[in-house]
């Protein structure tokens, strides 16, 4: 049976009905896509594009700043046959899904960073935007300001030696169709205020994301601890022995075991879905058959 679901990030924070709206919106866009005759892959990137466009979610143009005050987004998309795709620190480009998919599709890498990427994207006629929105100059002037005045940033406790609020949003889809292709896409504008240059799980394929014949799991949360132990990797390795639900839930209780913030959803080859948080929240919405549930609906 087809299936989608997508998340909006996990973190500390109180998701409410724009979130809500904003994944329903993601979620019909995928759905249009499966019923069109679309693959998983068709129906992951245009959820997760749905998703940057909206500068409420914490990627593409809603991406956080970092400590210079500029976008380094990241994203990643792969497939059950294993082919991916991913971009890294990208400035420009106005959807990095989409890049993160012509690298799979169209090079002979899997992932491309920084102008290199940048470059790419716009030789690919790839639209170009400022993701940096309104509301996120505004969070990064204030921490600025925090910063300046000897305050310490929670989420960043050696920024200090090296020259809260922690911003863990990214945005995800996971997705089988009628064929049977599983497809999982992530994308972020990365931790605010984080060093120009770092790079986060959502462009590292087995830690933001991964598929195989059996299942595919996007993540969220604090990006570090996530690239450190693969945990998207982790959860699919184990859906062809347990399924979805029990694979998710096992990374979940290993995460807890070591206080990692961490968000996962993932799908199954049989179409089910599952999403699970070890943080204070996350937004996600999934869709099988005539079955529709959000997060609202689960509180």
């Amino acid at each position: 049976m087809a299936s989608i679901i997508v998340h909006g990030g996990a973190g500390d924070y109180d998701p409410g009905e724009d979130h809500d709206l904003g994944l329903r919106a993601a979620l019909s866009t995928g759905w249009e896509r499966l019923e069109a005759g679309g693959t998983a892959l068709d129906a992951v990137e245009a959820a997760v594009v749905s998703m940057e466009d909206n500068p409420l979610f914490n990627a593409g143009l809603g991406s956080s700043l970092n400590l210079a005050g500029d976008v380094e987004a990241d994203a990643s998309i792969m497939l059950s046959d294993l082919s991916c795709g991913a971009v890294a620190a990208v400035r420009a480009a106005a959807n990095p899904v989409a890049a993160a998919r012509l690298v799979m599709e169209r090079t002979d890498h899997i992932m491309l960073a920084g102008g290199g990427a940048d470059e790419f994207a716009r030789r690919m006629g790839l639209p170009e935007r400022d993701l940096r929105s309104d509301r996120r100059i505004e969070m990064y002037e204030k921490n600025i300001a925090r910063f300046r005045a000897g305050e310490d940033l929670k989420w960043l406790p050696r920024l200090r030696d090296v020259t809260g609020d922690l911003g863990l949003g990214t945005v995800g889809a996971a997705a089988v169709d009628d064929a049977g292709l599983i497809a999982v896409a992530t994308s972020t504008g990365g931790m605010m205020m984080k060093i120009p240059g770092r790079v986060g799980d959502s462009a590292v394929i087995g830690a933001g994301t991964y598929a195989n014949a059996f299942g595919g799991v996007s993540a969220t949360g604090h990006g570090e601890p996530i690239m450190r132990y693969l945990l998207a990797k982790m959860a699919v390795d184990m859906i062809g022995d347990v399924g979805a639900r029990e694979a998710v839930e096992s990374v979940l209780e290993f995460a807890r075991s070591r206080e990692i913030r961490v968000g996962l959803v993932g799908v199954e080859e049989n179409g089910a879905v599952v999403p699970g948080f070890t943080t204070r929240a996350m937004s996600w919405a999934f869709r099988r058959g005539d079955e529709v549930r959000s997060f609202l609906e689960a509180a």
